[in-house]
């Protein structure tokens, strides 16, 4: 009897044994069907991607719940269809309300934030500029409590692909990302074919500032480094301060020295220009005010009418490809013929952000 009862706990032993093994072999070919992507961990739910420093990190597969620091990195989101994944946001994010991200708790300024506010709402990862704007050290802060920080700018055209491809991979949205990259490519593609064959000297000298330096008589300007400079570059045209770096202050008898054809004002006024701007008046008054100006006036700019206002945000990093159709079509309309920059924004905002267009972009005299 006893016998018999020790050779039926040895069996069921053997059985349980069998079946703990089966399961732990279904399990792994489980994992290795889910990891078409190489780098997601066999044994965790992670994923390695590169930040805007080219160093790698870490980060929970796809992530779900972040803090975003970063308006551009919000945009990005907002383009791959994952704003379920936020949990917070910053001040800078406000004003951007068709992101469809306003009801989401405000974590503080983008560059202080209330580290009590982000930790209540507890994140895997929070979203941040390379540069802090300030001497806050968020790493420091934030990944001794498990919240990953994920350093993208999201704002350099000549970045922009990659570290959205990073952003993407993240949140476990690849494939959206490469249809967009794909519908970018297809307008970058349109705009540098009407440019196809532009000759050094019919290209345009512009000039470009902000319109409260102007305002104020200080001819501060963009040069190299800046994506105001970028997308005149990409229009096709010659930037007269683009031997200069960043934004240098110039005056007025250079300016006239120089004599722009084309002058560009660029605001980042959201009251005045942007997705809620409703009232034309104030990039009326602006136009009429340069061509009045004891300087601009002046210009071959000034005398033919060629001065345009451009709202920042076309020209602010992830969006200077759409900006530049805008000022392809002032510096060359006989090139452009055909092609309308509010239809192409239009696409932008009703396919990749699921919002209608809006509001004030552009402005040139009638």
């Amino acid at each position: 009897m006893r016998r018999n009862k020790f050779f039926s706990i040895i069996f069921l032993l053997l059985m349980v044994m069998t079946v703990v093994t089966g399961c732990g072999q279904t399990s792994a070919g489980d994992k290795s069907s889910d990891t078409n992507s190489a780098e997601v961990s066999a044994d965790v739910n992670e994923i390695t991607i590169i930040d805007s420093l080219g160093e790698t990190i870490t980060v929970p597969y796809p992530l779900e719940r972040v803090v975003i620091l970063n308006s551009n990195a919000a945009e990005a989101v907002a383009i791959l269809g994952a704003q379920d994944a936020v949990v917070g946001i910053a001040d800078n994010t406000m004003d951007k309300t068709y992101l469809g991200l306003n009801d989401r708790p405000v974590v503080g300024k983008y560059s202080k934030p209330s580290y009590e506010k982000i930790l209540e709402l507890k994140p895997q990862a929070v979203l941040a500029y390379v540069k802090s704007y300030s001497d806050e050290d968020f790493s420091a802060k934030l990944e001794p409590l498990g919240i990953k920080v994920i350093k993208l700018d999201l704002f350099k055209p000549e970045a922009y692909d990659e570290e959205f491809r990073s952003l993407a991979k993240a949140l476990g949205k690849e494939e959206r990302a490469e249809a967009f990259l794909a519908w970018k490519k297809q307008q970058t593609d349109l705009l540098a074919k009407r440019l196809e064959g532009l000759e050094e000297e019919e290209r345009v000298r512009v000039f470009a500032m902000y319109t409260s330096h102007f305002a104020d008589g200080n001819y501060k300007t963009f040069a190299q480094g800046t994506s105001t400079h970028q997308g005149i570059e990409k229009a096709g045209g010659i930037n007269i301060a683009g031997h200069m770096e960043g934004y240098p202050q110039v005056n007025g008898e250079w300016v006239l020295e120089e004599n722009p054809e084309i002058f560009v004002l660029n605001t980042s006024g959201d009251a005045e220009m942007g997705y809620d701007a409703q009232d034309i008046t104030w990039s009326e008054n602006v136009i009429a005010n340069a061509l009045a100006d004891k300087v601009m006036g002046k210009t071959e700019a000034g005398q033919q009418g060629r001065v345009y206002l451009i709202y920042n945000r076309l020209l602010g990093g992830d969006k200077t490809y759409l900006g530049a159709f805008y000022l392809g079509k002032w510096f060359y309309p006989e090139r452009f013929t055909g092609i309308q920059p509010d239809t192409i924004l239009q696409e932008y905002f009703e396919e990749w952000l699921g919002a209608p267009l809006q509001g004030i972009w552009s402005y040139e005299a009638p």
